[in-house]
This record gives C-alpha cells, sequence and structure tokens, in this order.
C-alpha cells in the first residue's frame, strides 16, 4: 500500500527510537533528510518507473533547444525517427547523429541541424481522455494510419499515441488519448521531432499527503538512508554504517522485485 509523507515521517521516526517531543519529529532538518534519502535512492538504480518520454519540437536551422526540467538523464534520443548518440561538445561539429549536452544552459545540441520545422496540427476543440477519440484538426494533410504522434499540450500532459484512422473529408483523426487535452494543442508527428526517453528526476517532498515515485517497498526503505543522515549528524558512526548497510541491501532486493525486465543476477548455467 502506497505510504504518504506523514507516514513515511513516521516510520523513520521510528527507525530511530525517537521519544515523544523530540525536535527532530516534523521538523525540516527531517525533511531535508528525507528528501535527500529519496534523491540518493531514485539514483541508485535505473528504475522504469521514473523513466518518461519527451517530445521537443524542431525548428528550421536551429541546433540548440533547452531540455525539460525534469529530466535527469537520457536513455536514447531521436532526431526526426533517426538514432542519435551523445559525444563531446568539443567534437560535435566533426561528428554526424550525434549530441551533446550543455549543463551550463541546460540546452541538447544537435548534429545535424534540423533544415526543416515540425509540422503543426492544431486541435480545433477541447477533447476528453479516452481510447477511440474523434479529434477534429486544422489540417490533416500529411499524416498517415497507425503512425505515431505527439500531442503538445499548453497546459494539461503531453503525450505520445498512434493514428488509428484518418477521416480526411471532415478532418479528424481517431486516436487514444490518455489524458484530456484542450483546443488549440498541437499534434506533431513522432517522425518530425526530438525524441527522447530518459529518467526523470524526483520532485521536492513538501505535503504530508505527497507520495513516491517509486514503488511501494521503498516507502520502508528511504528511512533508513535518512535514519543514517540523522546518525552521522549526532556522530554516532556505528549506528550510521548499520543503517545504511541496511538500506543498500533492502534497495537491492526491492529493486529486483520490481524491475520487470531483471530476475537478478545470473549465477550459473545450465544445458538441458
Amino acid at each position: 500500500m502506497t505510504k504518504t509523507l506523514a507516514q513515511i515521517r513516521d516510520t523513520l521516526e521510528l527507525t530511530l527510537s525517537l521519544e515523544t517531543g523530540d525536535s527532530y519529529i516534523d521538523s525540516q532538518t527531517e525533511l531535508d533528510d528525507l528528501q535527500q534519502a529519496y534523491q540518493a535512492t531514485a539514483d541508485l538504480y535505473d528504475f522504469p518507473h521514473l523513466m518518461r518520454r519527451y517530445g521537443i519540437v524542431l525548428v528550421a536551422n536551429l541546433d540548440r533547444y533547452a531540455l525539460p526540467a525534469t529530466l535527469r538523464k537520457i536513455r536514447y534520443a531521436k532526431l526526426q525517427g533517426i538514432k542519435i548518440f551523445e559525444t563531446e561538445l568539443e567534437f560535435l561539429n566533426y561528428s554526424h547523429n550525434r549530441y551533446a549536452i550543455d549543463q551550463q544552459q541546460g540546452d541538447i545540441i544537435l548534429k545535424p541541424i534540423p533544415t526543416t520545422a515540425s509540422t503543426a496540427y492544431t486541435l480545433s476543440n477541447a477533447e476528453a481522455a479516452g481510447n477511440a477519440q474523434t479529434i477534429e484538426l486544422s489540417s490533416v494533410s500529411g499524416l498517415t494510419q497507425y503512425e505515431e504522434i505527439f500531442v503538445k499540450a499548453a497546459s494539461l500532459v503531453d503525450e505520445f499515441t498512434i493514428v488509428s484512422s484518418i477521416d480526411s473529408t471532415n478532418t479528424t483523426i481517431t486516436a487514444r488519448l490518455d489524458s484530456a487535452k484542450s483546443a488549440s494543442d498541437i499534434i506533431y508527428r513522432a517522425s518530425e521531432i526530438l525524441d527522447i526517453l530518459g529518467y526523470r528526476t524526483v520532485p521536492v517532498l513538501a505535503n504530508a499527503s505527497d507520495t513516491l515515485l517509486l514503488p511501494d517497498a521503498f516507502d520502508f526503505v528511504i528511512p533508513h538512508y535518512a535514519a543514517m543522515l540523522a546518525y552521522q549528524r549526532l556522530e554516532i558512526f556505528d549506528r550510521a554504517d548499520k543503517q545504511k548497510e541496511i538500506w543498500t541491501e533492502r534497495a537491492r532486493q526491492a529493486f529486483l522485485a520490481y524491475d520487470k525486465n531483471s530476475t537478478g543476477e545470473v549465477t550459473q548455467f545450465s544445458i538441458a
């Protein structure tokens, strides 16, 4: 069962065996320790639960684009349908199908430079979420059945989907929408944008009702890292080391249980 921040704080306080009225309880220091624990645990493995797909609309003859604020690490990037690979900035001008990250500006720089802009198809009306929504567009020219599209939402949630069918007479398409969309939101062909799959950052914990983006088992894991920080601050290093040991082992066990693409380390092979 998913636990809230308030419940995770309670778990931490029990782990530390705090007495009622201790100044650490519900303090900013406690919250900071849990935030550090959340971040450290999220960085420990490549959690599929933190994987997000981002679309960046291209402008003709522009090589530099701002990266999404929540993107922590890129797993792959495709420029107009072609996979591109990371290189160092100093080598970019001598490379092909490569990108470099400018950490100072928070930008991704592309090679080759896109020479055409992404084609925009504007929604005529607001649309609800559904598996087979009929979406009226400003145009359907260039769209094909079963191709992937990227829906750029001005104020709601961006998403990728496919074109199930096209009605050229009424300039509509049928597609699945995972979330509602507003009039004037824009659809782009996935083959005409910068398509990035990556791991997102974890949000800042603030409200008592906040929950983690990690699997529920980690609600019981991150308090051990936070407890380690608390003991280190008090210079009780033997207890801090024990909490780190518990955190490391329980995080490993929980990740292997929830990583659906892995069964853990292979230690023995056999041939039938």
